[in-house]
């Protein structure tokens, strides 16, 4: 290849290169519960990725930890429409990562109605991927989940099988990545955490191994209308997280 022939390729392939970078340029990324422990790991990875970040936020959330990040707000409540609808139309938004999670006491109709309302909208208003962080349990994982577990946790996971549900049934393309156990916050990622579609695997996964995770899937057309479930076995589960594990190996066997 002499050089002028170099040239000319090496031009075409940074004009090539350049496109996607400036169809990222006009749309961003909007995510919801990025004030949690997850959702904010997967707001730093995505600034770190060059993203241009909205958070959808309660007036009442503490925004301190994301602001030096130079991320936007939109402040609303997640179970009114009028709401969301605002926020997915303040865009353009692109992807819409949902990482939405609430303490044991809050209705499970939370991840139905929330849902219900991110992908209606996610969908009318032309979003090209919804990224939702759901639980094993749901949809055709349900036998993998033990019984003596469920009379605790079955009526959230079947919310959020109805979450899920709304999300497949809405147009949207998604893509859903569920996870059984997530670790506390202070427990990092092996570096070999990852997702498969075989839904009867489960195990363990930390914050921010599912917010690489989620990077991994942005705009990834292999991505798209799959559910994954997110396991990292080379993490030890510390203290109760491994006597819960071992509570789900009994029940399988």
């Amino acid at each position: 290849m002499n050089k002028l022939t170099y040239s000319l390729s090496a031009l075409l392939a940074l004009a090539f290169a350049a496109l996607p970078l400036q169809a990222k340029a006009n749309t961003g990324v909007l995510v919801f519960g990025g004030t949690g422990q997850l959702g904010a790991e997967i707001v730093m990875d995505l600034r770190d990725a060059g993203e241009d970040v909205t958070v959808f936020v309660r007036p009442t959330s503490d925004r301190s930890q994301l602001e030096p990040l130079g991320v936007s707000f939109v402040t609303g409540d997640v179970l009114t429409e009028a709401d969301v609808e605002a926020a997915l139309k303040a865009g353009p938004f692109r992807v819409v990562v949902d990482a939405l999670a609430r303490d044991g006491d809050t209705k499970p109709d939370f991840y139905i109605d929330s849902m219900r309302y991110i992908s209606k909208w996610a969908q009318v208003t032309g979003v090209s991927q919804v990224i939702l962080h759901g639980s094993v349990g749901a949809g055709l994982s349900r036998p993998v989940y033990p019984d003596e577990r469920w009379d605790v946790m079955g009526p959230t996971i079947t919310a959020k099988d109805y979450g899920e549900r709304h999300l497949m049934e809405s147009g949207a393309p998604y893509t859903i990545i569920r996870n059984l156990v997530l670790l506390p916050a202070e427990i990092k990622e092996s570096g070999v955490a990852a997702i498969t579609t075989d839904q009867s695997k489960r195990g363990v996964v930390t914050r921010d191994g599912l917010a690489r995770l989620t990077i991994v899937c942005l705009d990834n057309p292999s991505c798209i209308n799959e559910i994954y479930h997110a396991y990292d076995e080379e993490v030890e589960p510390p203290g109760r997280y491994k006597q819960i594990m071992e509570e789900f190996k009994k029940a399988s066997n």
